[in-house]
């Protein structure tokens, strides 16, 4: 639908929908004070009359009752008059009646012709008491229809001012209010043709006037918005005024120059994101851009600044100039500033990213990639002159850099991509020093069995163990885990191996005895070993255990390790446990920490487990963890058979409960049985 006819109907719409709001309040306005008026006429010649009738019933003459009605019906409205004594009688009343002729009679009425008696319940509720003011004894006017209704007056008699008041009964008085509702029909018809008329009045003026001001000025330039679909740059002529569709105008003319001269500048940069793109070196990339740069965003001159770890990094350490190699930490005051909002600033001093002076005002931007990751910043020089950039240039500013930064991140693949192949192979390396690093040669012996399960999550992992002969009949376990997983875990595990056979070499050498407080002293030296390789940005939990199978002891301390489980045996009962060593902060936190050990009692028969916190963090589909009540109902159901069994079956349970979702992180069990003489 055209905007014409959309105009009319919603001028109609409008106009019609106030007029009749507005008559509909007006009618229902009167209709009330017509029927407020009419009640409060009837009311007082029904109060004027009220003594004279009273009068008739307390002498019980009809004759006296009937001419006090006759002059009521003067008014033209009164219907039917009736006086009912106290108990509901009837006693008197006048009626009218039409003739064939139309003409109004007024009738006696009698006992044989009306009701000997009334509803006196109804009577009753209209009751009003004596007072002085005989409106007061009359009730509220009682609507029988749409144009028909009632009053009822109470009739009382007081002889003296002394007496006291007896009451009579009632007088009923009908009467018709036909007359208003003609009145208001009349004015609803009125108020209906003036609202049409005064309706299409102002519709045929406003179309008038919108047609000369608005639609035509409109349809102009839809026209010339069609034009300029089809290529072809039109511009609408002028208007005299200075209204809003003038200025209108005056702003559509402005945006054809702008955007025949946008086309322009995008067919430039068009050009220059192909070329840029398709440049076979960083240094040939930053050539064009510096040409298109001056070409399209008239700059004197630029200097890129690249991260110098070659890749996007919000984190990195410094930046480097590529046409000097002069570098410079990200702490600079306005590396800072384009790093918090990472936005194009314009700096108006006399000092660049390289803190020189200069005799230009220069234009940071930041070069970021699709994820909005900082890869370097490019200063554009300008002449003094400018003080703001205007939209334009900025927008010519980054277009040209996002080309320029797929052309640095092509680069930067391509130079990945050659260092990857070295890195796998790398990788590889660390993986068979790091399997070489787990004891897998735990000692022999007649005292224990002992099985073993070690699982990383991805090629190099951060758990570690070792067992230890320290003495006849005794032995040292050491379990731990780094924080994380991957090389640098696998380094960590491997200062770790190196330490701990220095630690036992010590032991077994009788520099340091092999006593209860064996545990808590490894953990110390460990602490201050991990502590100078890591550099608190790498931890390790791990639990250090002596057995002493003479004694039946088990020493225990912890660095924030999991908890060793106890298998017990009784009959045909077991029991699992978990044992809680002494605990202290993890390896590598903190200097100079100290850890206490903690002694425990076992019986041969019983077997421990330890183990890592990757088979307890593991999660189903579901992404619900594996737990510790999940391992422990694992190890009840598999308690009885051999190590090697009692693992295999665990940690297939384990990785029944996983379904597949990839480990987050290393898993690696240890469990050692303690035998006595019939085990042998």
């Amino acid at each position: 639908m055209k905007l014409a006819p959309k105009i009319i109907i919603l001028l109609l719409a409008a106009t019609f929908g106030v007029m009749s709001l507005y008559s509909f309040y007006q009618i229902n306005r009167a209709a009330k004070s017509f029927n407020t008026d009419a009640e409060a006429n009837h009311i007082l010649l029904l109060s004027n009359s009220l003594g004279f009738l009273s009068k008739s019933l307390w002498e019980l003459d009809k004759d006296i009752s009937i001419r006090g009605m006759k002059p009521l019906f003067e008014a033209g409205t009164i219907r039917k008059i009736q006086m009912y004594d106290a108990d509901g009688n009837f006693f008197s009343g006048i009626d009218i009646k039409k003739s064939a002729e139309n003409k109004v009679e007024i009738v006696e009425q009698d006992s044989s012709t009306t009701d000997k008696s009334v509803n006196l319940k109804y009577l009753l509720s209209q009751k009003k008491p004596f007072d002085l003011t005989p409106s007061k004894m009359i009730s509220v006017m009682i609507n029988k229809s749409d144009i028909y209704h009632e009053l009822v007056g109470s009739l009382w008699w007081k002889e003296t001012e002394f007496s006291e008041s007896k009451f009579l009964g009632y007088v009923i008085l009908d009467f018709s209010t036909e007359y208003i509702a003609n009145r208001l029909w009349e004015q609803k018809i009125t108020f209906i043709l003036f609202t049409i008329g005064l309706s299409f009045s102002i519709i045929i003026l406003c179309y008038i006037f919108l047609e000369a001001q608005v639609i035509s000025p409109i349809r102009k330039l839809v026209e010339a918005s069609l034009d300029i679909a089809s290529g072809k740059f039109s511009r609408v002529q002028l208007g005299k005024g200075n209204d809003e569709l003038d200025k209108l105008s005056k702003n559509f003319n402005y945006m054809v120059d702008k955007i025949e001269h946008s086309l322009n500048l995008i067919r430039g940069l068009s050009e220059a994101s192909q070329v840029i793109v398709k440049s076979r070196s960083i240094k040939e990339s930053v050539e064009i851009y510096e040409r298109y740069l001056i070409s399209l965003a008239d700059a004197i001159k630029i200097e890129v600044w690249l991260n110098v770890e070659n890749e996007a990094l919000d984190d990195f350490k410094s930046v480097i100039r590529l046409s000097d190699s002069l570098e410079k930490s990200r702490h600079e005051p306005i590396l800072e500033k384009i790093l918090s909002s990472k936005e194009v600033a314009l700096e108006s001093s006399n000092a660049n990213l390289a803190n020189e002076s200069t005799n230009y005002n220069v234009i940071i931007v930041p070069l970021l990639n699709s994820k909005n990751i900082f890869m370097g910043a490019v200063e554009c020089y300008y002449n003094k002159s400018l003080h703001r950039l205007d939209e334009e240039k900025s927008r010519v500013i980054k277009s040209l850099s996002t080309s320029f930064v797929t052309a640095i991140e092509n680069e930067w693949h391509i130079l990945r991509e050659k260092n990857r192949a070295n890195l796998e192979r790398d990788i590889e390396l660390a993986s068979a020093v790091q399997d070489s690093i787990i004891s897998k040669n735990i000692p022999v012996s007649s005292l224990y069995k002992y099985s073993t399960f070690f699982k990383t999550a991805s090629q190099c992992g951060g758990d570690w163990f070792g067992v230890y002969q320290i003495a006849e009949g005794k032995i040292l376990v050491l379990f731990g885990d780094v924080t994380g997983h991957g090389t640098p875990a696998a380094l960590i595990t491997a200062v770790t191996r190196g330490a701990s056979d220095m630690l036992m070499q010590c032991v077994q050498m009788g520099a340091v005895q092999a006593n209860s407080d064996l545990p808590a002293k490894v953990l110390k030296s460990l602490n201050e070993c991990i502590l100078d390789t890591g550099r608190q940005t790498y931890l390790m939990t791990m639990v250090a255990t002596l057995i002493d199978f003479k004694s039946q002891k088990i020493y225990s301390s912890s660095a924030g390790h999991t908890p060793p489980a106890i298998i017990s045996f009784k009959g045909s009962k077991h029991e699992v446990k978990y044992i809680y060593p002494a605990t202290g902060a993890r390896l590598g936190f903190a200097k100079e920490t100290t850890y206490e050990s903690k002694e425990f009692d076992f019986q041969p028969g019983q077997q421990i487990v330890f183990y890592t916190d990757g088979i307890i963090e593991g999660e189903s589909p579901s992404n619900r963890e594996y737990g510790l009540k999940n391992f422990k109902k694992s190890m009840e159901t598999h308690a009885y058979q051999d190590p090697e069994e009692f693992v295999k079956n665990v940690t297939d349970d384990a990785y029944s409960y996983f379904a597949g979702v990839p480990q987050k992180d290393d898993i690696a069990l240890l469990v050692i049985r303690f035998l006595d003489d019939h085990n042998n």
